[in-house]
């Protein structure tokens, strides 16, 4: 480790802290830790990626999970699945030490965090199951809302971490209750995706120009803060870097209608916005940004198999 990483985690005694999966949300997060003193090391499935991050932060580069958990007494993971996390998981678990705090930050299945806290557990640790709600920006400035489920007394040892991450920390309930909500906002946040994808299309159908007919919608009721945050990639998504895949949207509908399944939740409009995610990913938007649903309905498959 640097100078720089072991001055920034002597301010902090108490946390010291790895964080695994620097993707687009992931980086700028680990930044935050790092800002705060809290950083101590990195890992990514990239070696690369952590070296450069690692670099830029004065932190350490660990070369496998295992390295990681053997250096931190807190574990941050923010990947994008179920599985990806199982890696992760598998190898913490070779070295994890007693008293450390896993803290699953990754949108992924109820049934996956309860499983992750025993194992967790049977090696003297404590999981906490918290999510986060919010942009690349958001987490760029360190205001994303984290929602947090898990044991009251280990949510506060940890409150620093959270807080370096987020504005808003609310605490749910016992673990999997974080995982759950972050499921229902994303419902609700696929539900404004499909939305907004149809009235953009309906405004342009009807002769309206795609950047009036934005700034209408932006300037209506129907403004909320996806819609403004949301804006370049639907107004000019040729030119737009992807923010989140819509791969990872589907992901996340399957995740969505199972937990509504198991606790018989009805959700209509979610099974057609997994519908409608399912025929975009199929007809070759699996790796553009989500508000490509809006291009799907416009040309059904991406301008370069031939759209517009």
């Amino acid at each position: 480790m640097g100078d720089r990483g072991a001055a920034a985690v002597s301010d902090a005694p108490g946390l010291r802290v790895g964080f695994a999966g620097l993707g687009r949300m992931g980086a700028p997060m680990a930044r935050n830790l790092a800002h705060a003193g809290l950083l101590g090391g990195v890992y990514n499935r990239t070696r690369s990626v952590a070296d450069e991050l690692a670099s830029e932060t004065g932190v350490e580069s660990c070369a496998t999970p295992a390295e990681l958990a053997a250096s931190a007494n807190v574990l941050v993971t923010m990947v994008a699945d179920d599985q990806a996390s199982t890696a992760l998981y598998t190898g913490f678990l070779e070295s994890l030490r007693p008293g450390t705090v896993a803290i699953e930050m990754s949108t992924v299945g109820i049934a996956h965090v309860l499983h992750l806290a025993r194992e967790v557990e049977a090696c003297g640790g404590v999981l906490l199951d918290a999510p986060v709600s919010g942009s690349v920006a958001l987490a760029e400035a360190g205001t994303l809302t984290v929602l947090v489920g898990g044991d009251a007394a280990t949510v506060e040892r940890v409150a620093p971490v959270l807080q370096a991450l987020g504005s808003t920390i609310v605490h749910l309930g016992a673990i999997g209750a974080g995982a759950a909500m972050k499921l229902a906002v994303n419902t609700v946040v696929y539900g404004l995706n499909g939305a907004l994808s149809e009235g953009l299309v309906l405004a342009e159908r009807s002769g309206i120009p795609r950047a009036l007919a934005y700034e209408a919608l932006a300037s209506s009721a129907v403004a909320a803060p996806f819609v403004h945050y949301r804006r370049a990639a639907f107004e000019r998504p040729a030119e737009t870097p992807v923010a989140f895949r819509l791969a990872l949207a589907r992901k996340d509908l399957d995740l969505i209608l199972s937990l509504a399944d198991h606790v018989g939740a009805d959700l209509p409009q979610a099974r057609l916005n997994a519908e409608v995610l399912r025929a975009a990913d199929e007809a070759g938007f699996a790796e553009a940004d989500v508000s490509a649903v809006a291009e799907y309905l416009r040309h059904g498959k991406p301008p370069t198999q031939g759209g517009t």
